[in-house]
């Protein structure tokens, strides 16, 4: 059975997820509940096959997210990847919110951030199907795994 930590800085978020009896049942379970920043969250090394994050890391700022995804490299199992689905700005430039304190990244900052981080795009998919008189985002999502993981491509007999 899979296991699901959570990460999730709102005490009152984490709370009511606790005291919830319409958990998940089938296919996993909640394990550690992590009431913490991203930017303070210590992952155990070797722990994680997967690590996915979903419009949470456009709250950090590109040092803390650099910073962050080193301590989630280390945190994987062998062969394990981390995702990434997030906003992306189409404005050719990063785009700061000042009401929530947030950025929306270009793809290519993205990347950068990444590359510094010691992680490679293993795949990356931009999301379809929203409708165009929202003007919204685009969303792409990112799969990531350490530079220094070989790629094991496994010949299938045919």
């Amino acid at each position: 059975m899979d296991v699901v930590d959570i990460v999730e800085p709102v005490s009152k978020f984490t709370e009511e997820l606790l005291l919830s009896t319409d958990l998940p049942t089938t296919g996993g379970k909640i394990g550690e509940v992590f009431n913490v920043g991203l930017e303070s969250w210590e992952p155990e090394e070797g722990r994680y096959w997967c690590i996915w994050h979903q419009w949470c890391l456009n709250h950090l700022t590109d040092a803390d997210l650099t910073s962050y995804l080193l301590r989630c490299s280390k945190a994987l199992t062998p062969g394990g990847l981390i995702f990434v689905k997030e906003n992306n700005s189409n404005n050719f430039e990063d785009v700061f919110d000042a009401e929530d304190s947030s950025v929306t990244r270009t793809d290519e900052n993205f990347r950068r951030i990444f590359g510094e981080a010691g992680l490679v795009v293993v795949k990356s998919e931009l999301q379809r199907g929203f409708p165009e008189r929202l003007h919204l985002f685009p969303v792409r999502m990112y799969a990531l795994r350490p530079v220094h993981v070989p790629v094991v491509v496994k010949e299938v007999e045919g």
